[in-house]
C-alpha cells in the first residue's frame, strides 16, 4: 500500500492556498519595496531569540526513487527501517535537547519531525507508534527543565511502505515550539495555522506515482506586548522548480501577515548569489521583503548548516559543507537581528550524544539569532 493520505486540521483546510492567492500576491509584491534600517546594538533589550532546527528522519530517501520492481521493495525499505534504528532519535533527542537548552531560544522551528509506525502486513490499519519524534523532544526538553509546549503542528506527508515483514508507516511533520516557563504577559500564541503547499514532487517508486507534499505551519506570538506571526517550512529539495513554486506561495501567505512576518526553516535554498538555479527562489523572498537575519546579524556568508552523514558518525570530522537552514524576517525596522547573536547549534564534536558510538544530533545544525521587535 502506497499512498499519500494525510489528516488535515481543520485550520488546515481553511487556508488551502490557490493560485489566485499566489496572483494576489504578485500584485502586492510589485507595489512593496522594504525599507533598510541599520542593525541594533548587541546588547540591545527585549529580543526575541528564534532557532530553526532540521531533526533528520533517520533515513535517507533517495534509494526509493529507483526502485521500479515492486519485488525489490521490501528489501530497500528493510534497509532504511534499519538505519531510522541505527540513529535511534531517542538518543539523538537527548542531545538535540541540549542544545535547545543551552541556547533558551523563545521559539523555534522544527523540521522532519517523523512519526513512524508499524503494522502486521496482514492489516496494514493495525497501526503501532514506534517513534513519535515531536514527543520525545518535549519530553526530553522537560526532563532537562526547559519545558517547551508545541504551538503549531502541520503533517505534511504520509506513507506506508511494505518491509520483508511489517508495514512502515513513515509521517512528516513540521512543528513550531515555544517556551513553556515564561508568563503570558511575555509571550503567548494565538491562531496557529498549517497546510501544505499546493505544488507537490510526483515519485515514482515501484511503479505507483505518489506526490511528496511539503508545507508550513505558523502561529502568532505576541512577545512582550508585540505581535509576530512566525512561519516554519522546509521547501523541496530535489526539483528546483517545485521549490520555486513553494517559495511563491509562502511569500504570499506572508504578504497578507497583519504583523511582522519571522521565516524559520531547512528552506533547501544556498545563500544568496551562491547557486544561479537557486535566484528566482530569492527574488520571490527579496521582493517580498525577507532579510537574512544571519547576515544583519554577523559580517560574512552564513556558517555551514547541512552536510552530516547519513549515519551520523561523529567519530569523524564534521563534514557539513553548504547551508540551506536560515531565519529571515520582513519589515526592517520593525524586527532587526542584533549584531553578533547569529549561532549555529549541534556543529561541535561535543554536542554528539554521549553514547557509544557518538551520533551527530542531526544532519543539520541548528540557526539562532536574537531578533529586536520594536514595540507598539
Amino acid at each position: 500500500m502506497i499512498d499519500g493520505t494525510v489528516v488535515r486540521s481543520e485550520a488546515s483546510g481553511r487556508r488551502r492556498v490557490t493560485a489566485a492567492l499566489i496572483t494576489a500576491w504578485v500584485l502586492v509584491v510589485a507595489m512593496w519595496s522594504a525599507p533598510a534600517h541599520a542593525t541594533p546594538p548587541e546588547h540591545a533589550p527585549c529580543c526575541l531569540k528564534v532557532l530553526t532546527y532540521n531533526m533528520y528522519l533517520g533515513a535517507n530517501l533517495q534509494p526509493l526513487f529507483g526502485v521500479s520492481d515492486p519485488e525489490d521493495l521490501p528489501g530497500i525499505v528493510d534497509g532504511m527501517w534499519a538505519h531510522v534504528k541505527q540513529v535511534d532519535f531517542n538518543l539523538r533527542a537527548v542531545a538535540i535537547a541540549r542544545q535547545i537548552v543551552q541556547a533558551q531560544p523563545d521559539v523555534v522551528g522544527l523540521q522532519e519531525l517523523s512519526v513512524f509506525q508499524t503494522a502486521p502486513l496482514s492489516n496494514p490499519g493495525q497501526l503501532t507508534t514506534e517513534y513519535d519524534f515531536l514527543q520525545i523532544l518535549l519530553d526530553e526538553l522537560a526532563l532537562q527543565r526547559s519545558p517547551y509546549r508545541a504551538a503549531s503542528v502541520i503533517e505534511t506527508f504520509s506513507s506506508s511502505l511494505p518491509s520483508s515483514t511489517e508495514w512502515i508507516r513513515w509521517t512528516d511533520r513540521n512543528a513550531i515550539i515555544v517556551r513553556d516557563d515564561l508568563p503570558p504577559a511575555e509571550l503567548t500564541t494565538a491562531n496557529p495555522m498549517g497546510a501544505r503547499f499546493a505544488t507537490p514532487l510526483p515519485v515514482r517508486i515501484a511503479g505507483t506515482t505518489i506526490e511528496f507534499t511539503r508545507g508550513w505551519a505558523s502561529v502568532d506570538v505576541r512577545f512582550q506586548g508585540a505581535w509576530l506571526r512566525v512561519f516554519d517550512t522546509h521547501f523541496e529539495a530535489f526539483h528546483p522548480l517545485v521549490r520555486q513554486a513553494q517559495v511563491g506561495e509562502l511569500a504570499a501567505l506572508a504578504s497578507y501577515s497583519p504583523y511582522p512576518v519571522i521565516l524559520a526553516g531547512d528552506i533547501n535554498l544556498y545563500p544568496e548569489g551562491q547557486r544561479p538555479m537557486d535566484q528566482p527562489a530569492w527574488d520571490l523572498l527579496t521582493g517580498a521583503g525577507f532579510v537574512d537575519s544571519w547576515l544583519e546579524s554577523r559580517s560574512g556568508l552564513p556558517a555551514y548548516t547541512a552536510g552530516q552523514p547519513d549515519d551520523l558518525n561523529c567519530t569523524l570530522a564534521s563534514t557539513l559543507d553548504n547551508t540551506v537552514d536560515f531565519v529571515l524576517h520582513d519589515t526592517d525596522g520593525a524586527v532587526d537581528a542584533v549584531r553578533h547573536s547569529g549561532d549555529v547549534a549541534g556543529e561541535d564534536p561535543s554536542d554528539c550524544t554521549r553514547t557509544m558510538p557518538p551520533l551527530w544530533p542531526s544532519d543539520h545544525a541548528g540557526v539562532v539569532v536574537r531578533l529586536l521587535i520594536d514595540k507598539p
